[in-house]
């Protein structure tokens, strides 16, 4: 019987190898999940080992994936913050930017209903424009993506100029998570009925008239 080629067993090593990286993305994704449970519950103080509980996976693996909890938290964050960014990303262009304004904030709503818990508990004491100043890559990220929707929306006429980074301030401000659970969990508003409170109180500071919406439901 011929052995197989180098090649052959390369192959089949990599097939090998393929589950157990699905398994291994699995598993992180799993105890990143109980990571921000566990925040929203109580804060960033909690041992990576009651995380690994919560997940259904042993301690040493946790620890194989993080050094500590510190350093889970942070992947937590840079894993929220990074699909924020790719859900605004995703999002379709449409003809009229104001549109394209009330289309990112129901996402933003949406978005923050799942973490909004959770990351209140990892603020910055810096404020959006000073974060920006010394170069934090989501904030970079966050302020260049709104600002191109104001940018846009002056240049067509449908906005009054104004300074673009108030007007990304304010919408910061609009759309903190703080506020989306507030309106979401203590006063329980529907996700849509919220967005749709914040997106008119944006459109309004942005010098938009008001338009119609609906009265909030308060059951």
């Amino acid at each position: 019987m011929s052995l197989p080629t180098g090649r052959a067993r390369s192959g089949a090593a990599e097939e090998d190898e393929r589950p157990r990286r699905s398994d291994a993305r699995q598993r992180r994704s799993a105890l990143l999940t109980a990571v921000g449970e566990l925040i929203a519950e109580r804060g960033t103080e909690f041992p990576l080992a009651e995380a690994a509980e919560r997940a259904g996976i042993s301690t040493a693996t946790a620890y194989r994936n993080f050094s500590d909890t510190g350093s889970a938290v942070d992947a937590y964050f840079a894993d929220l913050m990074g699909d924020l960014l790719d859900a605004f990303d995703g999002l379709p262009v449409g003809d009229d930017p104001i549109s394209d304004i009330r289309v990112l904030c129901h996402e933003w709503v949406a978005q923050a209903t799942r973490w909004g818990a959770a990351a209140v508990h990892m603020r910055s004491p810096r404020g959006l424009l000073a974060r920006r100043n010394v170069e934090d890559p989501f904030i970079g990220g966050l302020y260049d993506r709104l600002a191109r929707l104001v940018e846009t929306a002056m240049t067509r006429g449908r906005l009054p100029q104004q300074d673009v980074r108030f007007a990304v301030l304010m919408w910061v401000t609009i759309f903190d998570e703080r506020v989306v659970i507030d309106l979401t969990g203590t006063l329980g508003w529907s996700e849509k009925t919220a967005a749709d409170h914040l997106t008119e109180a944006l459109l309004r500071t942005f010098g938009v008239p008001p338009a119609v919406i609906p009265r909030a439901i308060f059951s």
